[in-house]
């Protein structure tokens, strides 16, 4: 097997495997001005020219989601229209059973209030939401473990406020 056909099976592996983490990030930073395809392909296209570059002083999962809210990030400071409108539905339709309407209520909220925030609370929040350690946050975000800390905190209240 050549080497640029073991890259390519181990690239596509990786997609697979955290393709939940780039669609939700790509969702969240989505609008009328950045459509959800054209940033998850955005993504996928920067992931694969870097992959050669990580050079595994992060775990992949980090690697991988600075990589994605980076890339999106970088799309809405080239195309500053962006005018917000993240299209939540299409998002809970692929996180939960049609069935189950007090979860995808509560996931629409959530999700909504979420789409509000600024693009580094957006990062802070979702990887939160995803368990990542402060450490993991710091590295995507470049900020320290102490205003991690204080920005999830803030954050916190800031939803909790927007709720209502």
């Amino acid at each position: 097997m050549k080497t640029s056909d073991i890259k390519e099976k181990q690239f596509l592996q990786t997609i697979k495997d955290y393709e939940g983490v780039l669609k939700r990030v790509c969702f969240m930073y989505s609008s009328p001005s950045a459509p959800f395809e054209d940033l998850y392909q955005e993504v996928l296209a920067n992931l694969w020219n870097g992959i050669d570059s990580f050079r595994g002083e992060a775990k992949i999962s980090t690697w991988i989601y600075r990589t994605a809210i980076n890339t999106c990030v970088t799309w809405h400071r080239r195309n500053s229209r962006h005018h917000g409108g993240v299209p939540i539905d299409a998002m809970i339709e692929t996180i939960c059973d049609e069935n189950d309407i007090e979860t995808r209520q509560n996931l629409a909220d959530i999700y909504m209030l979420i789409s509000r925030l600024n693009p580094l609370e957006k990062a802070i929040i979702m990887m939160w939401l995803d368990q990542k350690s402060y450490e993991e946050i710091s590295y995507v975000t470049g900020l320290t473990h102490r205003a991690v800390a204080t920005r999830i905190h803030r954050i916190k209240i800031k939803l909790k406020d927007d709720a209502g």
